[in-house]
């Protein structure tokens, strides 16, 4: 049985990150781009729990890697920020990751 990532060291899930970059290399290379996108997934959410949850503010504005409008996070649960995009009412679930400083 697979260990869970949250009982992983930060050793063990830095250790994680780089297997699924290489799988993430050979799979682009074999032109797989829906096992690309799953192990992108995967590597967002192990990287996830190696973040400071701490420097996270609810009310705040943010920007997430890939997407133009800015998010507004409601709440922090676990490995994921709850909120939503500027623009939208659709409460969604973004891994802490993914979520950088807006830049001024």
């Amino acid at each position: 049985m697979d260990t869970r990532m949250s009982q992983l060291s930060k050793y063990e899930l830095e250790m994680l990150v780089t297997k699924l970059n290489e799988q993430k290399r050979k799979a682009e290379q074999h032109g797989n781009m829906s096992e690309v996108e799953v192990i992108i997934r995967k590597i967002a959410i192990a990287q996830s729990y190696l973040v400071d949850t701490s420097r996270f503010e609810t009310g705040r504005f943010y920007r997430i890697d890939g997407e133009e409008p800015r998010f507004e996070l409601h709440f922090v649960n676990g490995v994921m920020g709850w909120g939503h995009f500027e623009g939208t009412v659709n409460e969604v679930a973004i891994p802490l990751a993914l979520i950088r400083e807006e830049e001024e």
